[in-house]
């Protein structure tokens, strides 16, 4: 997916990641995770994200409780 983003190609993110989005929905499991990696990687052949580690701060995971 590296590589299709730097030559500015669309990615398979819709058969990877995406898949595992549309699944949950259809069970009614949250799968936040892959939903952002989703919305970032989308973001990025857009060009609404720039490559930067600041993407990071996109994911927001509850707390784990101990």
């Amino acid at each position: 997916m590296l590589q299709d983003l730097e030559k500015s190609f669309k990615t398979e993110i819709d058969a990877i990641n995406g898949v595992v989005c549309e699944y949950g929905r259809k069970t009614g499991i949250p799968t936040p995770a892959n939903d952002t990696v989703v919305k970032i990687v989308k973001g990025l052949e857009s060009g609404t994200y720039k490559f930067s580690t600041d993407n990071l701060k996109l994911f927001s995971f509850p707390a784990i409780p101990e």
